[in-house]
């Protein structure tokens, strides 16, 4: 069984997670993101569909090797 810190992906940097699970603004706050940002799951890290939200207070199960990407929650990429 894995134990923490658990080793998560964040925007291409490698954090170490110190529990599980953790809120989305948790995740967002460990790698110096303010609430302003959107938090993604990824499925792998070069994953094409941009990924799952997960909302503030979503709780995710950590473990390691996991992807998650930060975006401005005004960011228009259209």
């Amino acid at each position: 069984m894995t134990h923490p810190p658990f080793k998560i992906h964040l925007n291409r940097r490698v954090l170490e997670a110190p529990t599980s699970p953790m809120s989305g603004s948790a995740i967002l706050a460990l790698g110096g993101y303010g609430s302003e940002y959107e938090l993604y799951e990824l499925h792998g890290e070069h994953d094409p569909t941009g990924g799952v939200l997960i909302a503030p207070t979503a709780e995710v199960k950590l473990h390691d090797g996991l992807y998650f990407r930060a975006i401005p929650g005004n960011a228009n990429f259209g």
